[in-house]
């Protein structure tokens, strides 16, 4: 998947050549970049329905570009993971911490400093993200997900929220690199995603697809159309309105 991201690496390979060469000298100026950088290539950032701060998170997209991307190394590029990727670094590390048996809770607040529902899905979201460019399986996801779900059972449902979100996503790469053609290819990539991530009940809608395969990944509507079920989109397909 990580040819479907080629922009979006490219721009982030930007912003890190800008930070190393010292043109951008905090976190902060490198989220302004970002934006400003994904703007001008006009790229979405990694998301759903939601924007807020949607730039700070995809700070994490950055970070995976930087170490599994472009392999530098944190030990020796220390001032980089340490100043402007301190949040995606903690998050990686609370993840692998996790999926070893550790408590989330102490390991987020002791990774990260505190807990929260924000922090909790910035763990998420890093992991996730990893899976969705192709630098890591997606059963680590399953499994992070299971023990954040065990741990915080007050967010379970926003925690099914992302699982909706991650399946979503999934299912509108597949369609936009052509693996998925018609619905019954992405009813039965979707069904098979849901159960893998235990989302049985948090199938995301065809709208939901549409929105990330059109708006996120850029691909033509009446294309996109093709391999989904929205109410009267058929109709104009059949009419040559879409497109």
């Amino acid at each position: 998947m990580r040819a479907l991201h080629g922009k979006r690496i490219e721009a982030c390979i930007s912003l890190l050549s800008e930070i190393l060469r010292g043109e951008v000298r905090s976190r902060e100026e490198a989220v302004k970049r970002l934006e400003e950088i994904y703007n001008s290539s006009g790229l979405e950032p990694i998301r759903g329905w939601t924007k807020i701060n949607i730039f700070e998170k995809e700070m994490c997209t950055a970070y995976l570009v930087a170490k599994y991307g472009l392999g530098l190394d944190p030990s020796e590029y220390e001032k980089l993971y340490k100043k402007f990727f301190y949040v995606e670094a903690g998050a990686e590390r609370a993840v692998e911490r996790i999926r070893a048996g550790e408590d989330p809770a102490r390991v987020i607040r002791e990774e990260l400093g505190e807990v929260n529902e924000n922090l909790v899905f910035r763990v998420a979201r890093l992991e996730a993200t990893a899976a969705l460019l192709g630098f890591k399986d997606e059963g680590g996801l399953a499994e992070l997900l299971r023990r954040l779900e065990e741990a915080f059972p007050e967010l379970k449902r926003k925690i099914n929220g992302f699982r909706k979100f991650y399946i979503a996503f999934r299912v509108a790469q597949e369609i936009v690199a052509g693996n998925i053609r018609n619905r019954l290819e992405k009813e039965a990539f979707k069904h098979a995603l849901c159960i893998k991530l235990n989302a049985e009940k948090a199938a995301p809608s065809d709208e939901f697809v549409r929105e990330i395969a059109v708006n996120v990944l850029k691909a033509k509507e009446s294309y996109v159309n093709n391999a989904l079920s929205l109410k009267g989109i058929e109709a104009k397909i059949a009419k040559g309105e879409a497109g």
